[in-house]
């Protein structure tokens, strides 16, 4: 039997092709990334509001003109006769009109335009926030899909390696069995332990494939090979070591919390411009124009005309509405309120949780290398004292099927830790493209 190893689609990419690393991968992500895109364009359309908040405290100045033509019939009385009405005393009279005006308005007292103002720059530092959050988000999924595909290539490997083994094995009790060396039942399952490995090596070729289709989806499509962790990659301890000096991270610095405190000072801005609307508003209004009518009469009033004063608009009633809207705004304040104690407690956990992981991740590390060479130990020895008649055919294959087990292990082990590093990083409001170089050192091309 002949097996066509995963290598290829392993790796599948020819040696030449360069490869491509941790940082590289994001940098292509950010010009690449539709959703990304959207993320910054949504930003800077948010940056725009606070200029279009400014214009209501400032002059507007309007320009405004017409043309109106007038057509009027006209009883003439016949005093003579004391006729008041005659059909035949009837005129016609028509005049057109022209006037320009030029008008200039300042806000004097808006309460409702400050209010407003003051609400959209605390929503300016709120886009700000959440354009951090979506940003250390991004690249929390470039580099989960970028480890991921790196743990998929190492379990195939190990796969394909298990796989090539088993055959080889196989093929070796066949050989004995046709010489009457040693029975059926030791092919057999020297067979079903084959079948299991390839069947795991498609499992896993599979997932390889869609972990690419993944990282493809953030980066675009590439060709390179990835860089993959160094072979003397150590566990480093978190700095600060202590979790109370994480945890109060957490609490000033976490992204999810800060964009809770925005949200929760943009309702009472809220609040506040629903309750502006009590406020009179007063505006200094200046007019300046001229008026021409023709055909002219005694009465016609020719010429340029200005004006200048002060307008007040106060909405005394409107139905309920002003109060009803502040009642909803003070509702949507105990909204933000409860909503900001839950992202406090949600970052509380998540610090915690991600700490404790990676403090384990160090043990787990130490544990798995161990019985990962210690496994691989036995199964040689298994092997030795299989060809000594020390050991039957089922020892070995249980040894080997182990050693390839425990080193499947390693591997989850060693990229679990480094996305409980990336997630920790995350939990402080900490991960971004400097963490991501220095994460990057791991990297090795090969």
């Amino acid at each position: 039997m002949k097996i066509t190893f995963i290598a290829s689609s392993l790796l599948l990419l020819s040696p030449y092709c360069l490869a491509l690393d941790l940082v590289e991968a994001y940098q292509r992500a950010k010009t690449t990334d539709p959703n990304w895109q959207a993320n910054v364009y949504q930003y800077q359309a948010d940056q725009l509001n606070l200029g279009i908040a400014k214009g209501n405290l400032l002059p507007t100045v309007t320009v405004s003109g017409n043309i109106t033509r007038k057509h009027q019939d006209l009883n003439q009385s016949d005093m003579g006769s004391g006729n008041i009405f005659n059909s035949s005393d009837l005129m016609s009279s028509t005049s057109t009109t022209k006037q320009a005006t030029i008008t200039a308005r300042q806000p004097l007292f808006r309460m409702d335009a400050w209010q407003g103002y003051k609400q959209v720059k605390t929503s300016v530092q709120l886009s700000e926030v959440t354009l951090k959050l979506q940003q250390q988000q991004h690249l929390l999924n470039v580099a989960e899909s970028y480890f991921n595909v790196l743990r998929q290539q190492a379990l195939t490997l190990t796969n394909a390696q298990e796989e090539k083994a088993l055959l080889e094995q196989l093929n070796m009790m066949n050989a004995k069995l046709r010489e009457g060396l040693v029975a059926k039942s030791d092919v057999s399952e020297a067979n079903a332990q084959y079948q299991n490995a390839r069947a795991n090596r498609i499992a896993t070729g599979t997932q390889l494939i869609l972990a690419q289709e993944q990282l493809a989806q953030l980066i675009g499509p590439y060709q390179e090979k990835l860089a993959v962790l160094r072979d003397d990659f150590q566990y480093q301890k978190p700095i600060p070591s202590s979790l109370e000096e994480w945890t109060n991270l957490a609490r000033s610095q976490n992204l999810d919390v800060l964009q809770a405190r925005l949200q929760q000072q943009y309702a009472n801005d809220q609040k506040r411009v629903e309750q502006a609307a009590i406020y009179p508003q007063i505006d200094a209004v200046a007019s300046y124009g001229y008026n021409t009518q023709s055909p002219k009469t005694i009465i016609s009033n020719d010429g340029q005309f200005d004006q200048v004063g002060v307008e007040l608009n106060w909405n005394v009633f409107n139905g309920g509405r002003t109060k009803r809207n502040i009642d909803k705004a003070s509702l949507n304040v105990k909204k933000s309120d409860s909503q900001f104690d839950a992202a406090l407690r949600k970052a509380n956990t998540d610090v915690k949780k991600s700490y404790l992981q990676v403090e384990t991740d160090q043990a787990t590390l130490q544990a798995r290398k161990a019985a990962m060479e210690s496994s691989a130990l036995v199964s040689k020895a298994s092997q030795a004292q299989y060809s000594e008649g020390l050991k039957n055919m089922v020892d070995v294959l249980l040894a080997q099927r182990n050693a390839f087990s425990t080193k499947q292990e390693f591997v989850n082990a060693q990229y679990d830790y480094v996305l409980n590093v990336l997630r920790l990083k995350a939990s402080v409001g900490q991960l971004n493209e400097a963490e991501l170089a220095q994460m990057n050192a791991w990297l090795i091309y090969k």
